[in-house]
């Protein structure tokens, strides 16, 4: 039985995966190198084999292959980086305890208490811009300030966490390490294309993940154990076969056994994703997914319930489990340190998904399962934070070697604005239609009938190749905001804040006539009606053809919305004569309104026949309607 010291050792050589001397583990223990010494032997013979190596120069290192041949579970996750630390206090402090005891910190995260002095200060800076505070009191941290604020925190810290690699295949691959894994999804990919077979695009780094788990297992000597064939035929049917053609090719590519059981099990995977359960089993797990999706909103205020996509594969990955659960199979999850570690936020969700989870099948579910639930939550977030990226399919007739450089400077380009969702060496109108990408691009002619905008670049990618891209990104955008610009003013412009006046005497009433209206209505308060009037000090908001724009500068409403006023008289504002008046009051949370707003108004100053028709508008469903024209 190893101690409590011995179990930490193991965990930091885990989490460092790489040389560490003795000294440098004895400063981390506050023991002395003799002890380290002791502590390595006992672990090795605790093991009765040398999963921790020793090198006189060098110091130690964990044989990452012994280690995960024997299943040997970390005790927890031990944040490494100043940043990683500073995301775990926080997560620490909004989920797990109302304050953190330091000298306990201290010998939680192996660090000095300089280093947790670094680590408050590096949190109050991240958290500078909420209404919260980091108090300190003698030897006790708290996360002081209200729960809207703290669940504001979370979400910003959750999309910084994510950012998309959760359907980044580049990412998920880091987690695999002793094989290509991109490799085995352009494998997998091809054969699909052979049969010809699809998945759902949104589904893939899910498939993926699950093919290179069985992968990585494998290749240490695990195996799941043997089962039959659901049915007699089911050999004959497209997924066993694409599965086998699968572990077939990855067999002789990474030198692995072919083992029946794994391709009968990918061979299922691949029929939950294109099948329906049985109606009454269906209609339960999706009670059970709609349960936990409630558990996330109500715990997180994140609503993931209107992703079809996540509500059918966490339908699926619950079915399996409780099949896993039925014939008492275990499932091993070679990343769920990696997913704890690199997503703790995404994995909080998910241990929250458990609770449900493990109050409807009555018994806990395993951290295993809810490493998998996590990547299903991640890749659900990841489309709901990221909807501006566009989605472009490469189209390139040259062997991977000529295709590489190219993608690459696109990507490093462009990375930003889009994601290169796919590559093909060939046009397919079929499968092309299917994946229905944002935009083509094609190092060849291409011609085609769909309705996706395509660009030919040269191979080499030049200026005036990389001006294309922008210009093509640019119309995307102008298409977009258009769409979220309706759906926004249908929102804001609401009918009780719309009005009309004969006249009112100058700029400053009627900035005071708007925001008395929020205020009366509760929307507002006198600090937002005075941080409006000292925005318009520093710089008058109205613009020649007839109109004004007031705004505050940092206090924002309770609840955003656009108060309008139009004036029969034109009244004098800066340097122009004013007939519209609209006061935008944002929510600090709906920031990303003021850019969809500010790219119509720049619009909206090019075309005087709209603005002639808005400013004549006699109601709000008339402004409406002009406003849409």
């Amino acid at each position: 039985m190893l101690k409590k010291r011995q179990s930490y050792i193991i965990d930091i050589l885990h989490d460092q995966d790489q040389w560490l001397t003795g000294k440098s583990l004895a400063q981390m223990l506050q023991v002395s190198d003799r002890t380290i010494r002791s502590d390595i032997d006992a672990i090795n013979r605790e093991y009765q084999q040398e999963i921790i190596l020793s090198n006189k120069r060098l110091g130690y290192r964990l044989d990452s292959s012994a280690f995960s041949a024997m299943e040997i579970q970390p005790n927890h996750v031990i944040p490494q980086t100043p940043q990683e630390r500073s995301i775990w206090i926080v997560k620490e402090l909004l989920f797990h305890s109302q304050e953190l005891n330091l000298f306990e910190l201290e010998n939680r995260v192996f660090v000095s208490g300089y280093s947790i002095d670094n680590d408050l200060q590096r949190i109050r800076k991240m958290i500078r811009h909420y209404r919260l505070e980091i108090k300190r009191s003698k030897n006790f941290i708290r996360l002081v300030g209200e729960e809207d604020e703290k669940r504001r925190l979370y979400r910003q810290l959750l999309t910084d966490e994510v950012q998309g690699n959760f359907t980044n295949l580049s990412s998920l691959a880091t987690l695999f390490v002793h094989f290509d894994f991109l490799r085995m999804a352009d494998l997998f990919t091809d054969i699909c294309s052979e049969y010809p077979y699809q998945i759902k695009e949104s589904l893939f780094p899910i498939v993926m993940i699950h093919a290179g788990v069985a992968i990585e297992r494998i290749l240490n000597g695990n195996y799941m154990e043997e089962m039959d064939l659901p049915r007699e035929d089911f050999d004959q049917t497209a997924e066993y076969r694409i599965s086998h053609t699968f572990f077939e090719q990855v067999s002789k590519v990474c030198r692995l056994a072919l083992v029946e059981s794994e391709i009968i099990r990918f061979a299922l995977l691949l029929c939950s994703c294109n099948k329906q359960q049985d109606f009454m089993q269906e209609e339960e797990l999706t009670a059970i997914v709609k349960n936990v999706l409630r558990k996330i909103d109500e715990n997180f205020d994140i609503d993931l319930s209107a992703d079809q996509v996540l509500l059918s594969g966490l339908a699926n990955h619950f079915s399996s489990l409780l099949e896993r659960q039925r014939t008492q199979t275990q499932m091993s999850n070679v990343y769920l340190r990696e997913i704890k570690r690199q997503y703790p936020l995404i994995f909080e969700m998910a241990v929250h998904a458990g609770e449900v989870l493990s109050g409807e099948l009555g018994h806990k579910v395993e951290e295993n399962e809810l490493s998998f639930i996590a990547l299903h939550l991640g890749a659900a977030y990841d489309r709901v934070n990221s909807p501006s990226k566009y989605r472009a399919l490469l189209i390139i007739p040259h062997n991977q070697l000529l295709a590489k450089p190219f993608t690459d400077k696109l990507h490093q380009r462009f990375e930003d604005r889009m994601s290169i969702v796919f590559q093909y060496s060939f046009f397919d109108e079929r499968q092309v239609e299917a994946l229905a990408p944002d935009m083509i691009i094609s190092t060849a002619a291409l011609k085609h009938r769909l309705s996706i905008p395509t660009l030919q670049l040269s191979l080499l990618f030049g200026y005036e190749d990389e001006s294309k891209v922008f210009q093509l990104l640019n119309q995307l955008d102008r298409e977009r905001y258009h769409e979220q610009f309706h759906k926004m003013m249908e929102h804001l412009v609401q009918k009780k804040l719309f009005y009309r006046e004969e006249s009112v005497a100058n700029s400053r009433e009627a900035i005071a006539f708007l925001c008395d209206q929020l205020i009366g209505q509760g929307l507002a308060d006198e600090a937002y009606k005075a941080d409006v009037l000292k925005r318009e000090g520093i710089s008058a908001t109205s613009f020649y053809q007839g109109f004004a724009v007031p705004h505050a500068m940092e206090r924002s409403t309770s609840e955003s919305c656009i108060a309008t006023l139009t004036l029969d008289k034109p009244i004098h504002w800066g340097n122009f004569e004013v007939r519209l008046v609209i006061l935008l009051a944002i929510r600090e949370v709906d920031s990303q309104l003021m850019r969809i707003f500010f790219d119509w108004l720049s619009s909206l100053v090019m075309d005087p026949q709209k603005l002639t028709a808005l400013v004549n508008s006699r109601s709000q469903e008339e402004f409406m309607a002009n406003l849409f024209q």
